[in-house]
Order: C-alpha cells, then sequence, then structure tokens
C-alpha cells in the first residue's frame, strides 16, 4: 500500500528522517519526496504510525478517486490542502463521495493535497502533542536545563531504525529520556552516566515511569560491555561545568567518536556546534539531518552515522 505523509511545518529534515528510519526497521521506501510531503509503501503501516513523532499528518493514497466509499451508515469530512492561485476540489470530489457529511465527527477523513500533483487520501494518523507527550514528564522527580526534549528524543530513537523488542544504549544517559521514550515504544535502552548523582536520578525517572531502573555508572568506553544492542542514541552533556569536561571537549569528542566507529550498529546523536561536526567526520560516515536552536548559546547538530 501507498502512503502520504505530510511534513511538520519547519520540521522537513527531521520528518523525512524520521519515516526513513522506520521503513528500515519495519520494511517499506520511499516512493517521492516532495516539499510538502514524502510518499512510501509499506505492508506494515501500523507500526510507523504509532511510532510517528514529526509526521503532520499521515495517510492512506486513494488510487481511484473517482470512485470513494465511505461505508454502510458512516459519516465523513472532506479537507484540502492547496497551492496558492488554485482552485478548490473540495465540490468536485465531493460529488464522487458515497455517505454523508459530518464535519464535527466524522467516522472517515479524507484529504486532498492539491498542490503539485493530485492526491486524495484517506487520513490515518494526525499529530496531537496530549498523544505524544507523557503528562508525568511535569512531575518527574529530577530535571536538568539541558534535557533533551522528550519529542525530540522519540524522534531519535526512531531515525535509528530501531524496532520495538531491540535495544540500544544511551552512554549519556541523564535524567534517562532517551530511555523513558523507548520504554513506551516497547524499546529497551541501557543508559550509562558518569555522573553518580545523575544515575540515582535518572533511575528515579524511570521508576516515576513505572519503568525498570536501566541506568548503571561508567563511561561511554563500556559500550563494548553492553550485548546486543542493536543501535546508539545519545545527547552528550554540553554544559562547561559539567564534570565530563575536566578534559577538553575536543579530546573528550575525539575519544567518543572514536568509541562510536567500533560499534557496527547505527549511530544518533546530537553535537553541539559545527566544529564538533567537521571533527565527527575523521571518524565516521555521518549524515547530518537537521540543527535545531535551543537557546542562545545552545544549537543541537541531529547526526546520523551507519
Amino acid at each position: 500500500m501507498r502512503f502520504i505523509s505530510e511534513y511538520l511545518g519547519g520540521l522537513k529534515n527531521l520528518s523525512r528522517a524520521e519515516i526513513s528510519g522506520l521503513l528500515d526497521a519495519y520494511g517499506g521506501e520511499i516512493e517521492e519526496d516532495s516539499e510538502n510531503y514524502l510518499i512510501f509503501s509499506t505492508t506494515n503501516s501500523e507500526k510507523i504510525i504509532s511510532r510517528s513523532t514529526f509526521s503532520k499528518r499521515i495517510g492512506k493514497i486513494i488510487d481511484d478517486p473517482e470512485n470513494i466509499e465511505v461505508g454502510h451508515n458512516k459519516r465523513y469530512a472532506l479537507r484540502e490542502k492547496k497551492k496558492k492561485g488554485r482552485d478548490s476540489l473540495i465540490t468536485e470530489i465531493a460529488r464522487k463521495i458515497k455517505g454523508k457529511v459530518d464535519l464535527t465527527n466524522p467516522d472517515v477523513t479524507f484529504f486532498i493535497y492539491n498542490i503539485d500533483s493530485l492526491i486524495i487520501s484517506e487520513v490515518l494518523y494526525e499529530r496531537r502533542l496530549e498523544m505524544l507527550i507523557d503528562p508525568r514528564y511535569e512531575t518527574r522527580p529530577l530535571n536538568h536545563p539541558s534535557s533533551i526534549s522528550p519529542l525530540l528524543a522519540r524522534g531519535m530513537i526512531n531515525i535509528a531504525g530501531i524496532k520495538d523488542g531491540e535495544k540500544f544504549i544511551d552512554p549519556f544517559a541523564g535524567t534517562g529520556t532517551f530511555l523513558i521514550e523507548g520504554f513506551r515504544m516497547g524499546i529497551r535502552g541501557d543508559g550509562i552516566d558518569r555522573n553518580w548523582k545523575m544515575v540515582e536520578g535518572g533511575n528515579l525517572n524511570l521508576r516515576h515511569f513505572n519503568f525498570p531502573e536501566a541506568i548503571k555508572q561508567g563511561d561511554f568506553s563500556d559500550l563494548s560491555s553492553i550485548e546486543d544492542a542493536s543501535a546508539i542514541v545519545t545527547d552528550p552533556p554540553y554544559g562547561r561545568g559539567a564534570k565530563i569536561f575536566s578534559q577538553s571537549r575536543n579530546s573528550l569528542y575525539s575519544e567518543f567518536f572514536s568509541v562510536l566507529s567500533g560499534f557496527k550498529g547505527n549511530k544518533v546523536f546530537c553535537l553541539p556546534s559545527e566544529e564538533l561536526f567537521v571533527l565527527t567526520q575523521q571518524y565516521l560516515d555521518v549524515e547530518l539531518i537537521d540543527k535545531m536552536r535551543v537557546h542562545s548559546s545552545l544549537t543541537r547538530y541531529i547526526l546520523k552515522a551507519r
């Protein structure tokens, strides 16, 4: 089957990389990539839809728009996104649909993409933050100003192409956000952190979400002691005050990149500067997924290496 994923505004690169990673995990391929959406084919759409974070909308493409059936006693809504200057096709398409209109509480929603070429889809997913963000984050025992957002953590796990039931490693586990989001998607994460206070606090956070403690005290060089991991997903500490920066920053990251280069699975991680992105390329075949400005002194460079 063919599906259309509409990019979330301003996050096209993350949205595309996430769908690509999920297709790597569950099977399928991207057929078309435009400015506003991508079209992909898969036989496992349920998994991709349930994991999606950065798609605004995902729908099943209707191959025969001349004969759209809603189903017995079902009601539908019809919406449209059109290119400026084009005439709306809502009235024309509505005449071809066998069913009753209900814009408030429809059983089925159809979406017309009247942009480059005409595409009509049956909407299967629309992004709602209340469905993606667990409210327990507001009361978790340990917070940190540089903690990664749950949404980005979730998206990075998907970009890494990890299936449910598989395991990944976060060697800078901190408050445990990657591990929490992994567990929420049925994926086991094992965490490492040098700072014992962060180990205790991160494990408290995991228990707060009713997940098992999964962070141990150690160094990123301990990656080799964790078996059966299919990926590394992490956000190294950036603050100059962090204990890990008792070493020079470039020296620390050189050691980290060297360890990553010996890991066979996918690696998805953040860096705080373009300088470190350049340094990474001495060790890894790395792709820049996107840049995200966090605040005036921090921009996250999101990278993927195979």
